[in-house]
């Protein structure tokens, strides 16, 4: 063997240092790419979950009553609306139905040319009304009850209806608006309301125990309406869902912060290591989703990542051998969940910092490994 063949084996002689990282590194693109199964599982019995949970509100509120909606046939000068709601929440064993009673009381003034007609008020659920009464300028009226509606009689020219309904449903409550003006007032004991329909009420108060809302205006549209919807704040599986959609980019945070411990520590982590280190922010995941069924989210999230930050710092501390990086490592994945924690409450700006975040980690990754292939000599 001459030496120009000496030479070119020796420059290509591959250092035990270079195999070992390469193992490595292949393992982890392969770990991460396995893991998405058990995140997929995971996601899926999520979604599971969550059409378990829209069943058991179509059984819930099919029983007890749907959605409502109120609204007058006959176009009126003026409609009032005062709607006084007392929800609550029933529960079919883990999953919540918000679910109300409510008194509705329909102020109207009407202008009739000609011969009497007849009117109606269309309720959306008209098997959970517990009460309808009508009065014509003081005086009550009969009415009738038909598929979706009460009818009643609305005498010649100008006229003043007063209508009670009692009433019964879930999730929203909205008031039709079929008038020349309108003006419509719903308060309840919720603390968590949701406003909706063609418009924003006009003023609001909402504290820890109750809302108020009232919204005036001149006439809509043919079949616009407003109103509330009792919104169950914890909203667990959908948080659930966007979350985990989060996942890969949060265990490439894990495997790079293992790989800068050992780059810092100068301690050798087995390839194996990796490989079990890394099961604790997939089981994550799982430990939300159930605890997270029984303690809300946000507690069911802060347990979970309080658990796999305890194991996996405990696990570096046995590798490592030292308390004090094992601490560091620690607080980089608890900082790393709480800026997970962060992103999923944020709607709009999730992606900005999401994406900012990731530039900085790249950016340290490159000062870190910039490096990597000089030997002691320099060469």
């Amino acid at each position: 063997m001459d030496v120009t063949t000496q030479t070119s084996e020796k420059q290509f002689k591959c250092p035990a240092a270079a195999k070992s990282w390469s193992i490595k590194i292949l393992l982890m693109i392969i770990a991460i790419m396995l893991f998405q199964i058990p995140i997929f599982i995971v996601n899926e019995l999520s979604s599971e979950r969550m059409k378990r949970q829209n069943i058991v509100y179509e059984e819930i509120s099919a029983a007890w009553g749907k959605k409502q909606l109120v609204s007058m046939f006959y176009t009126a000068e003026k409609e009032e609306f005062f709607v006084e709601a007392s929800p609550k929440v029933l529960y079919r064993g883990i999953y919540q139905v918000p679910v109300y009673t409510a008194k509705v009381n329909i102020k109207a003034t009407y202008l009739v040319p000609g011969d009497a007609v007849e009117n109606r008020v269309i309720v959306y659920d008209i098997k959970a009304v517990e009460g309808c009464e009508v009065k014509i300028d003081g005086k009550a009226v009969d009415i009738k009850k038909k598929f979706n509606y009460f009818s009643f009689q609305l005498p010649s020219g100008k006229s003043r209806c007063d209508i009670t309904l009692t009433l019964r449903g879930s999730g929203e409550l909205r008031c039709g608006l079929n008038a020349a003006t309108h003006e419509v007032n719903i308060k309840g004991d919720w603390d968590s309301p949701g406003f909706i329909g063609y418009t924003l009420p006009d003023t609001r108060t909402v504290t820890d125990k109750n809302f108020s809302a009232q919204w005036i205006g001149k006439a809509a549209g043919n079949g616009d309406s407003v109103g509330v919807e009792f919104c169950i704040p914890a909203g667990s599986y959908q948080q659930v869902e966007r979350c985990i959609s989060y996942a890969t980019f949060f265990l490439i945070i894990f495997f790079f912060t293992l790989v800068t411990s050992e780059l810092v520590t100068k301690v050798y982590v087995h390839p194996l290591q990796y490989i079990v280190a890394s099961g604790a922010p997939v089981l994550f995941y799982l430990m939300m989703l159930a605890f997270s069924e029984k303690f809300g989210f946000t507690a069911g999230y802060i347990s979970s990542a309080a658990v796999v930050v305890g194991m996996t710092a405990m696990y570096a501390r046995l590798f490592i051998g030292r308390l004090l990086p094992a601490i560091v490592m620690g607080s980089v994945f608890a900082a790393s969940y709480f800026f997970n924690f962060i992103l999923l409450r944020m709607e709009d700006w999730a992606l900005f910092f999401g994406t900012v975040t990731l530039a900085i980690i790249l950016g340290v990754m490159m000062l870190l490994t910039g490096k990597i292939n000089r030997n002691t000599n320099g060469n």
